[in-house]
């Protein structure tokens, strides 16, 4: 107290109390500033609420709510989106194609802000498009703010460049020149022969009529939680003052965070859009995700999985970001596409009349088991069958997986149409009526075995042919194995894929031959799955690609590892087992002379199909525990061993090498080690 009380503390103690007083007068202050400026999440909510009831009522048709401040809007109108990259075509083509489907009166304009060819212009004037030409503004972009995408793309760029090295098709983009593709959106209101337009993210899809949003008053859009302005869809009215605002703001917020849109700096009255206009596959976990998916207008795939490129991209949390019903819907809409620019060709077009995936899709869309989580402690069997053969040894089998309590149920996949379910195999099906189940097919095809089942109940699936044994101790410990990394593949026969840099193919080799042992594919023949991966392939992947493996009548296995791989970024895991038999071999695919030289040629067809190698090859495997120890040498001893060993792997590479040729594959490389390795 004595020390407070000296005239000259005094004197130096009251600038600074006057300076904290004043700071916290200034951010109160600038807290309801903000609270002014900003929309909060609760009064979001409540916004959002507010629109969700009255939205869809069932006494009202139209969209527009009775107390907004929606418009009489009678003048000229105009849906926008935009090109920043050639692989945007795609995604474009659909959503202008989707937009003509609904009948709008309005405009549909693409700005194109970097070349694009001369087909892929008259494509989307035939789909009913009006290009506008412009250039894309340039940002320099705050190394500080870098997203984790736009640091993880530098440190790939080396990869990349080995990628491309070994016949990988597929660049990426920069994440960074997407952002500014994504701020260039602004350039909308540059369209002042418009009265009113609705600028739309490339990557969306429309689903039906939505003319009535130009009823809405000007600034609308949908908002993310924290009223962060959604740019992927706004409707606004263009003007040239705006805009050359809007580009200076954007400019001078280089430094703004990846995460917070610089159009928040700008507006103040933002009307918030109803989420039926822009529904994303994140909403799937929302309190409101039954009304948003029921009543849905357009679908927005920005930041989830791309139908369009899903199965090479290696989508983050993959498990969270899609939508069956958005990419089936997606991909049905691309086909409509396909027809009508005539890309396909006439043998595809064919093939997706008689073999194509929309009656399999829909009904397993249609009849899907409805469960808040999928059963993680049991596992499923897809057991494939085709030949009279197997008529016989088929039960033995299915009895072996009904001693499991970890199996679930039992699906069995009727590939022959012609072929009659014998007694012994009907009466198996009686008495197990609630477990064992028969899917019989229309058509004969190894896409079957990937055919989603809408009765599946369980996370993991066990992907299994007839003529393939081993113990069930075994098989459930694969299954312990996939619950630890649900994000492989876990199988018993592996196999590997080896470029070769003479004729820059790709070769289909044995894993144990490579030096040191790897693999970077696991053989169908006794598998676990993710159920998810089921319809990801009969209702995502092209259908050029189900239908190389229909005319190849092989490969499927190959093409799931591709698949799985793609998505989730994981390589195989395989079992070790001393037991595991296949007695099919007998005019089997994998009997042929050929076999190895297909899988090859398919190794490397596939690679062109899917844009890029996508297999990650790995050199450990699961053994069932063993007692070792530390053995007993002297250091002379040691040092002569390591010398062997060396010289050994160094005449290994040399025949390896020479293994290249197609010679050496057919004859020099051996027969498997084991019966592990039968089969593919």
């Amino acid at each position: 107290m004595r020390i407070a009380r000296h005239p000259s503390i005094k004197r130096t103690l009251r600038p600074r109390m006057v300076f904290l007083i004043a700071i916290n007068v200034l951010s109160v202050l600038g807290f309801f500033v903000w609270r002014e400026r900003y929309v909060t999440k609760e009064s979001l909510l409540n916004m959002m609420d507010d629109r969700l009831k009255a939205v869809f009522s069932p006494e009202r048709e139209v969209t527009v709510l009775e107390n907004s401040a929606s418009t009489n809007f009678t003048g000229k109108a105009a849906y926008v989106t935009s090109i920043c990259f050639e692989e945007d075509i795609t995604p474009v083509r659909v959503l202008v194609h989707s937009l003509q489907e609904t009948g709008t009166m309005a405009d549909i304009l693409v700005m194109i802000m970097s070349p694009i060819s001369d087909t892929n212009r008259s494509e989307l004037v035939d789909l009913g498009a009006k290009l506008v030409d412009t250039s894309m503004i340039e940002l320099a972009i705050d190394d500080s703010q870098k997203s984790k995408d736009e640091e993880s793309f530098e440190n790939k760029e080396q990869a990349d460049e080995l990628l491309k090295s070994e016949g990988n098709l597929k660049p990426e983009v920069d994440p960074k020149k997407r952002r500014q593709c994504k701020s260039n959106s602004i350039q909308a209101w540059r369209l002042i022969e418009y009265d009113r337009v609705l600028y739309m993210s490339s990557e969306m899809l429309v689903l039906q009529n939505v003319d009535d949003i130009f009823q809405e008053p000007p600034f609308t859009t949908t908002l993310e939680l924290g009223g962060i302005i959604d740019e992927s869809i706004m409707l606004l009215e263009p003007s040239m003052p705006v805009y050359k605002e809007l580009k200076k703001v954007m400019i001078n917020t280089w430094h703004v965070p990846h995460d917070v849109g610089f159009l928040n700096y700008f507006f103040k009255d933002i009307h918030p859009l109803n989420p039926v206009y822009n529904v994303k596959a994140k909403y799937a976990g929302t309190d409101y995700s039954r009304y948003i998916f029921g009543n849905a207008r357009i679908y927005n795939y920005e930041g989830t999985m791309k139908p369009w490129s899903f199965w090479y991209q290696e989508p983050k949390d993959w498990r969270n970001s899609f939508n069956e019903h958005m990419i089936f819907r997606w991909q049905q809409m691309s086909y409509e596409v396909s027809t009508k620019l005539k890309l396909d060709s006439h043998d595809l077009q064919e093939w997706r009349k008689v073999r194509g995936s929309k009656d399999v899709c829909e009904n397993y869309l249609a009849n899907k088991v409805s469960m808040p989580d999928r059963i993680m402690d049991k596992y499923s069997v897809l057991l494939a069958t085709h030949s009279l053969k197997r008529q016989e040894t088929l039960p033995f089998v299915i009895n072996q997986f009904l001693m499991s309590p970890r199996v679930d149920k039992i699906f069995v996949i009727w590939h022959n149409k012609n072929m009659k379910v014998s007694s012994n195999i009907r009466q198996l099906l009686n008495e197990h009526k609630d477990t064992v189940f028969l899917l019989n097919q229309t058509v004969d095809s190894l896409n079957n075995r990937f055919n989603p089942v809408p009765e599946l109940r369980t996370g993991a699936v066990l992907i299994a042919d007839d003529d393939v044994w081993t113990p069930m101790e075994d098989i459930d410990l694969a299954f312990e194995a996939w619950q630890r990394q649900p994000d492989s593949l876990v199988g018993f026969a592996p196999r590997v894929e080896c470029y070769d840099p003479k004729t820059q193919a790709y070769k289909y080799c044995w894993a144990y031959k490579m030096t040191p042992p790897r693999y970077s594919i696991i053989l169908t023949k006794l598998m676990f799955m993710d159920e998810h991966f089921l319809f990801l392939w009969r209702c995502g992947l092209p259908d050029h690609i189900l239908k190389y493996v229909d005319d190849l009548i092989n490969c499927e296995d190959i093409a799931m590892n591709f698949l799985m791989t793609g998505v989730t970024g994981q390589p195989p895991f395989h079992i070790v087992t001393d037991e595991v038999y296949d007695f099919g071999l007998d005019g089997g695919i994998s009997s042929k002379s050929t076999h190895w030289q297909v899988r090859g040629e398919c190794i490397q067809r596939i690679t062109e199909l899917f844009g890029r190698n996508t297999l990650k090859s790995v050199k450990g495997s699961l053994v069932r525990y063993k007692e070792t120890d530390f053995l007993s040498t002297t250091w002379e001893n040691f040092l002569g061993m390591i010398r062997d060993k060396e010289s050994r792997e160094q005449s290994f590479l040399e025949v390896q090498d020479e293994g290249f040729e197609e010679s050496a594959l057919a004859n020099d490389w051996g027969s498997p080690p084991s019966l592990a390795n039968l089969g593919h």
